[in-house]
Order: structure tokens, then C-alpha cells, then sequence
């Protein structure tokens, strides 16, 4: 492993690799990562099982449907069958411009602290390829931040290499990377955000937020019917909510953030107050997902008294939720 001068690369505390991979690749090409991430705001139940990596999201392969809403990019998951291939797909990918995010094992990762520790799935950047030396150049911009190379023979390793039935990690533990990776690419210019632009989108995502299976409502079913999953599918059930809970929690903040920026931008006041509206939903989002991990991992007959409180901590969640609709629907001019 070869380091390089740091990077100080896009970053938010409350972000997955995910969202921080894609809002890096998206600053380094000009743009502003937080209206990317942060313009549109969605919530869906998985449609499935919940994959135990950092980078779960419910949308799995249709991250283009809830993922930089409103901008000119395209998401794209491959997973190549083998190394060569999964080699090959990177080299013609970055020659063409495209930016490449990789599935990784932390356990393999030499700059991660999980290194020859902990097994569980992340994502790294990869931005260049030196086929003389046979380095890849690497960004990793979570905590602690890296910026360096990587032998062919490292990255791959951490590429192939995830011992599914390993429990090191009982949150992020137990996929199998399988060679994927995410291919960003900005089909156009960011857009700008001036007022009409934040008033669309606003209104756009309140629509989306009121379906019957997206947003409060969704959520309301998931909380209701947290007891009766733990009663069938034990603390996997509570390890689901830590997991999912993530990207729902990193959305509804970098939400927050948009309407912020947005109304010191445009001297509005409104939007101002939606934002904080928004951002006590990221906050209540911390609680029932910490209640969870806990009674995941905490002893059996604590398990109903963990359900319960996580179960609270969810209807206290949705109230919040809800005051956040009112709130933005006041701002678009929605409001009974």
C-alpha cells in the first residue's frame, strides 16, 4: 500500500459509503454533492431481504429510482462473474471517464481499522489504474480518510474474498461482495437551484413521501409490525431495522441540509424552518435504530423490553414524520 497526499474529500457524519462515495465522485466532477444527495427525499420498505452491508440500500439495484433525484445521473450495479472480467470492466471504465466505486471486505484493507480484524462489506473509489507498477489508485473518504495505492493483488483480495458465514461485524457481516461495483456517471450539468427549481422538488418529494407504500405510512406498517417479526425471525429482525435504518437516516439529513443551504441562498425563512423539520426526522431516525442494534445483540429475556422500546422509539419516529410533512407542506403551499 502506497499512500499519496490526503485528500479532503466530501464528507457527512451521518452518511453510509454510499452516499459518500457517490457525493465524492460527483464533487470531483464540479458539482455540489449535497444538492445532489439532498434535493430529493424518499423512503421505501425493502422489497426483500436486508443485505448485511454498509451500503444496503432498499432500491438494491434500482438506485437510480431514490438517488440523485431531479440531476442528469446515471447508477449502474454490475456484478462480474470473475477477477478477470471484474479487472477489465474497471481499466475500460475509468479509460472512458466513467467514476467506479468497488465492493470491498474491510477485513483486507489495509488502510481500514477493521484490517485483519473485522470481516464486513464497504465501498471504496477506485480512481485510476497503473498498469506498469499494477496499482490502483484509491479513495476511501470515511473515516480515516485515504488516499493512496493499492497492488492489483490487495484490492482484489478484498474484492473476492468476504466469509459469509463470519460474524465478526453482527451488523455488516455476512454477503458476499461478488467482484461488484457502481459505475456514477453525470449525463449533463448539475442543474440550478434556484427557487422554482427547490419549490419543484419540494413539492415533488411530498408526493412521493404521501404514497401509500413510501414514506410516513411505510414506515408506520414496519414499526407496527416489529413485534410480531421479532417473534418469528428473532433479533435478526431488530439487526434489519440498524441496517435499513442507515440510508434512511443519512437521506432525511442531507435533505435537511439542501433546505438549509437553500434558504440562506435565497433568504428564506421557510424553507429554513422546513429544514429543521426535517432534520429532527434524521435525528429520531438515531434512537430507534441504536434501540434496535441493542436488543439484536443483547441477552434473550431483554428481548421483549427491547422490542417495546424500539417499538416507542418508532411511533416517536413517525410522529416526528409526520410534523415534518405539515411543515413542508406549509412551505410548498400544500397545507389543508
Amino acid at each position: 500500500m502506497t499512500a499519496t497526499d490526503p485528500v479532503l474529500p466530501w464528507y457527512d457524519d451521518l452518511s453510509s459509503c454510499l452516499q459518500t462515495d457517490i457525493g465524492h465522485v460527483l464533487e470531483l466532477r464540479g458539482w455540489d454533492p449535497v444538492q445532489a444527495l439532498g434535493a430529493g427525499w424518499r423512503f421505501r420498505p425493502p422489497g426483500g431481504p436486508v443485505e448485511p452491508v454498509e451500503y444496503f440500500h432498499p432500491a438494491g439495484e434500482s438506485l437510480q429510482e431514490e438517488f440523485c433525484l431531479y440531476h442528469p445521473v446515471r447508477l449502474t450495479w454490475h456484478q462480474p462473474p470473475g477477477p478477470d472480467t471484474a479487472h477489465d470492466d474497471l481499466v475500460e471504465a475509468l479509460a472512458r471517464g466513467a467514476s467506479v466505486i468497488v465492493a470491498v471486505n474491510n477485513f483486507h484493507m489495509p488502510f481500514r481499522p477493521a484490517y485483519r480484524d473485522v470481516h464486513a462489506a464497504h465501498l471504496v473509489i477506485v480512481t485510476g489504474w497503473d498498469e506498469q507498477r499494477g496499482l490502483y489508485e484509491v479513495v476511501d473518504p470515511m473515516p480515516p480518510a485515504f488516499s493512496g495505492t493499492l497492488p492489483r493483488t490487495v484490492l482484489e483480495k478484498a474484492r473476492e474474498d468476504l466469509s459469509v458465514e463470519d460474524e465478526s461485524d453482527p451488523f455488516f457481516a455476512g454477503s458476499r461482495p461478488s467482484w461488484r461495483w457502481l459505475e456514477v456517471t453525470a449525463t449533463g450539468p448539475q442543474p440550478r437551484a434556484d427557487g422554482p427549481w427547490v419549490d419543484d422538488a419540494v413539492r415533488r418529494n411530498i408526493a412521493a413521501l404521501d404514497a401509500p407504500d413510501r414514506g410516513p405510512r411505510a414506515l408506520a406498517d414496519l414499526v407496527s409490525g416489529l413485534p410480531e417479526r421479532v417473534r418469528s425471525r428473532g433479533p435478526r429482525a431488530l439487526r434489519e431495522i440498524y441496517v435499513l435504518g442507515w440510508p434512511a437516516q443519512a437521506e432525511a439529513a442531507l435533505h435537511s441540509t439542501f433546505l438549509f443551504q437553500a434558504a440562506n441562498r435565497l433568504r428564506r425563512p421557510d424553507l429554513a424552518d422546513a429544514a429543521d423539520a426535517v432534520g429532527r426526522v434524521a435525528h429520531a431516525w438515531t434512537g430507534f435504530r441504536v434501540s434496535a442494534a441493542h436488543g439484536a445483540t443483547g441477552r434473550e429475556p431483554d428481548r421483549d423490553r427491547a422490542v417495546a422500546l424500539t417499538t416507542a422509539l418508532g411511533e416517536r419516529l413517525l410522529m416526528t414524520w409526520e410534523q415534518s410533512m405539515h411543515r413542508l407542506r406549509r412551505t410548498a403551499g400544500t397545507a389543508p
